[in-house]
């Protein structure tokens, strides 16, 4: 029963922050007490402040990937900042989709190794448990072989769907629409 209520109390939050067009809307006040940029960027590779990747992030990390995203900056830009700020978010999430392909490269990577060291384990383990009398080695070798599997199991049922997920978010973000509301309108 709690877990039904759970999930009505989150489809009403998701239905209430979804606008007319369906996205969902994420208002972001970068008033003066904002820092807008973070302070550690450089001119030539300017970063918005991390808190605000932050911020959207938490306020979205409920909403399912398939909505599309409307960011709302409140506050008075010029045209020529509202046009960097589009540019530096769109730069750190193709940063963060690539970090994100790399990370699904290595979990291939140590998957198959992990599969195809433990199969060879066990292998010489059989061969070893049928031919030979030494206990130990052939428990040492089973051990090594299932713990190698098992790893190689983790990676694809635990991880890699964790980093699909992960990838399926960071899309959602960098697809967002980006708007800016002056602090006038408000």
């Amino acid at each position: 029963m709690k877990r039904k209520q759970e999930k009505e109390e989150l489809l009403r939050y998701i239905e209430h922050i979804r606008d007319e067009d369906g996205n969902a809307v994420v208002d972001v006040c970068l008033g003066e007490e904002v820092q807008l940029y973070d302070p550690l960027s450089v001119k030539g590779q300017k970063d918005l402040n991390g808190e605000i990747y932050d911020y959207i992030e938490a306020q979205t990390n409920i909403i399912p990937a398939h909505i599309p995203l409307r960011v709302k900056f409140h506050g008075d830009f010029s045209t020529e900042e509202q046009t960097e700020i589009k540019k530096i978010m769109l730069h750190h999430y193709v940063m963060k989709s690539f970090d994100i392909s790399w990370d699904l490269m290595a979990n291939f990577r140590k998957m198959l190794l992990l599969a195809l060291f433990g199969a060879a384990m066990l292998a010489v383990y059989l061969y070893l448990a049928l031919t030979s009398n030494n206990a130990l080695m052939t428990e040492i070798l089973s051990i090594i072989g299932s713990f190698s599997l098992w790893e190689a199991a983790d990676a694809l049922l635990l991880e890699r769907p964790h980093l699909r997920r992960e990838r399926r978010n960071n899309e959602q973000s960098l697809n967002a629409h980006i708007e800016f509301i002056p602090s006038s309108a408000q």
